[in-house]
């Protein structure tokens, strides 16, 4: 009888790994922790207007790994109220580990290993146009570069791109649109495309947003309109906050859009 109890639960464990592999998203473990009133860890409520797709963005955790964590197997899931871990359920506690781990604790999870084994080009090693699999990157509007992506700082996380309000926004590449709002403070009106399980462009500080979530979109198409970066600035010239994200990891976009 010892031995039938064993295989039956190796079993059980084996077929719940099955699923994992197959959904890509979290385990059941992982979905009935979340049913508990409280969770280790930093964590989020989700609010109206809320996708997996920006939590992680606000975050700068690949939307994958966050669904991980939190045993979502459709993106599409979330409720109102729902509580999302956004630390490794598996990770030590913060408290008992040094600095160095205390920043994987926070949910820095480590990247696949597609983006572990490679790293930004930077402008002076390549300046032409730089293909992502079938993506090759357009500038999504035409105006001077006001100012550039400073890796490591919370504050930079793209380009500034200058131009007038009310001007056309591109789409940078082909995509789906998952999320379309204003939840995220320090965005504006924010687009998040998607355009493979890779890659995501962000576009803030928008006047207005011209399509909605679950729309696909094409290359240069018009998806918003320019808005200003601080709306209670004198200056009236429009601004464009454009990210480039890879597994969710904002990443220089100078080097990936085509020379002008």
């Amino acid at each position: 009888m010892m031995v039938l109890a064993v295989g039956v639960v190796f079993l059980a464990g084996c077929a719940s790994g099955t699923n994992f592999k197959r959904w890509g998203a979290g385990s059941s473990t992982e979905a009935t922790a979340q049913r508990g009133a409280k969770i280790a860890g930093a964590s989020q409520r989700v609010r109206a207007g809320d996708t997996l797709y920006s939590i992680a963005v606000a975050h700068d955790l690949d939307w994958r790994t966050l669904a991980l964590w939190n045993g979502i197997t459709d993106p599409r899931s979330l409720r109102v109220g729902q509580l999302l871990r956004l630390t490794n359920p598996l990770a030590p506690e913060a408290s008992s580990r040094g600095s160095s781990t205390a920043k994987d604790a926070r949910g820095l999870a480590p990247s696949p290993p597609q983006a572990r084994a490679a790293s930004p080009v930077t402008p002076s090693v390549q300046r032409a146009p730089v293909p992502a699999g079938n993506l090759v990157w357009q500038w999504p509007v035409q105006g001077k570069v006001l100012s550039r992506f400073i890796d490591g700082n919370n504050l930079q996380k793209g380009l500034i791109l200058g131009g007038a309000i009310g001007e056309p926004v591109r789409a940078s590449a082909a995509g789906e649109v998952v999320y379309a709002g204003d939840g995220l403070p320090g965005y504006g009106n924010l687009l998040i495309i998607k355009h493979d399980s890779e890659w995501l462009t962000a576009y803030g500080y928008n006047q207005s947003l011209l399509v909605k979530e679950g729309q696909t979109v094409v290359a240069g198409q018009t998806v918003a309109t320019m808005g200003r970066r601080d709306d209670k600035a004198l200056d009236k010239t429009g601004s464009l906050l454009f990210q480039i994200r890879r597994y969710g990891k904002p990443v220089d976009p100078s080097p990936l859009l085509p020379p002008r």
